[in-house]
């Protein structure tokens, strides 16, 4: 069965460290981001289906229930977060 985490910080530094990661592992990954949508874009072209992009504030709880909402409504688990 395959794995579902949420990335948050997904297009640099360590965040991005870990998508790449978790992809290459075959892990489906939720890569959160809060500004950087062509940075999203670019890496979500560079791994294709291995993940989805989502914006959301983390310090905002209606976008963090958005961002969980999205995740469970595609894929009904979380595993990684």
């Amino acid at each position: 069965m395959e794995k579902i985490a949420i990335v948050t910080g997904g297009t640099r530094g360590i965040g991005k460290a870990i998508v790449y990661e978790l992809c290459r592992k075959n892990i489906k990954v939720i890569l959160n981001y809060k500004k950087s949508d062509s940075l999203a874009i670019k890496i979500k072209e560079e791994l294709g289906d291995k993940i989805e992009i989502f914006k959301a504030d983390v310090s905002k709880r209606e976008e963090v229930r958005n961002l969980i909402n999205f995740t469970l409504n595609k894929f009904g688990t979380i595993d990684i977060l």
